[in-house]
């Protein structure tokens, strides 16, 4: 799989269980990280007057657009399905869609609600954060922003939930993990010098087991993105060069983005282990032994403005392939919706800007 490496570090190198070894950078001068605990009018996100382009920064905004089928291929087949894979992601970002069903007008998340407020400067220690990273780069030393290395607590309240009487976890939510870190050289045999990753981590309060059903669908997340230090700024938004994002829900399973929007161009979204129907592909002519195989991928390439869809049930990522020299060697599983071919495509609407 593309990039494999770069998507179990960014999730997990931060939290120091990384299959990927990071070169070492030398030592870090200092981790300006404290704790920070404001109070936030509403964790809702939408276009505003002062905040016109808000919700094009928000983590599913091209591929929620961009999986629209178009010219011949609208037809009511692939359109259900459109919809139906919407209507999944909306669980998860608890997005409010627009009149025609293609876009949203709102989502609530912390995910996207980090990203606006780290990018809004509303928080004095993450833009200190992010100044000390770029003073970092300036004069090419290795720096590293890590609340989770300092003990410090992140948690925000929504001012609007509490004076409704919302449940626990739409009125405080808190992140173990903010973590910038810039790297002036990769690991030995990649060209991956002068990079910063950073990653967000989310996860719910533990509640009493009567008032589980009260609380968000959304349990956990794990996002990490990638960016060219050269291009980053201390100020608004950062572009990724690549990003990924894993959700994990109380009643629909997880579903995980991953994002490359420097050379290969495209979105993919996998949907895991789901306890309930997910996609109705027989409308497609195929019929699923299981109607939540256990592995679903849906990508959409921005190049070729194409989306497809791959499915497996009970198909290894890596079977057995021994040698004389490595009797414990295996190799990429051709069955698995990771490797296999397109069960459903169709020509997309795509984002001009990711062409």
């Amino acid at each position: 799989m593309r990039h494999s490496c770069f998507f179990t570090a960014i999730s997990i190198a931060l939290l120091g269980i990384s299959g990927c070894k990071m070169a070492d950078t030398g030592p870090v001068a200092f981790n300006p990280a404290t704790s920070v605990n404001p109070t936030l009018s509403t964790f809702d996100l939408e276009n505003t007057d002062k905040a016109p382009d808000n919700l094009e920064h928000t983590r599913f905004w091209d591929f929620y657009q961009g999986i629209q089928p178009t010219g011949s291929d609208a037809t009511d087949e692939n359109l259900e399905t459109a919809n139906e894979i919407r209507t999944h992601i909306d669980k998860f970002i608890r997005a409010t869609r627009s009149p025609d069903g293609k876009s949203y007008e709102k989502v609530r998340n912390p995910l996207d609600l980090m990203n606006q407020v780290i990018a809004f400067n509303e928080i004095d220690n993450f833009t200190e954060g992010r100044r000390y990273i770029s003073q970092r780069i300036a004069a090419t030393e290795a720096g590293n922003y890590s609340n989770r290395a300092n003990g410090a607590l992140i948690k925000f309240t929504d001012q609007n939930a509490v004076f409704n009487d919302e449940s626990l976890n739409d009125k405080i939510w808190v992140y173990p993990t903010l973590d910038w870190r810039y790297t002036p050289i990769g690991p030995e045999g990649t060209d991956l010098d002068e990079k910063v990753y950073r990653t967000i981590q989310y996860v719910n309060r533990s509640v009493a087991p009567e008032d589980a059903e009260a609380q968000p669908e959304l349990i956990s997340l794990l996002a990490g993105s990638r960016f060219d230090a050269n291009s980053f700024v201390a100020r608004g938004y950062n572009r990724p060069e690549l990003a990924t994002a894993d959700y994990v829900s109380r009643n629909f399973g997880g579903i995980e983005l991953r994002q490359e929007f420097t050379e290969n161009k495209s979105d993919t979204l996998f949907i895991k282990s789901a306890d309930k129907p997910l996609l109705d592909l027989s409308r497609h002519g195929i019929n699923l032994a299981d109607s939540s195989p256990d592995c679903l991928r849906i990508e959409l390439d921005y190049v070729t403005s194409t989306l497809r869809i791959f499915h497996s049930n009970g198909e290894p990522a890596k079977i057995d392939a021994p040698t004389a020299e490595n009797p414990d060697e295996t190799k990429d599983n051709d069955a698995h919706c990771s490797n296999n071919e397109a069960a459903v495509s169709w020509v997309a609407k795509g984002a001009f800007e990711r062409q």
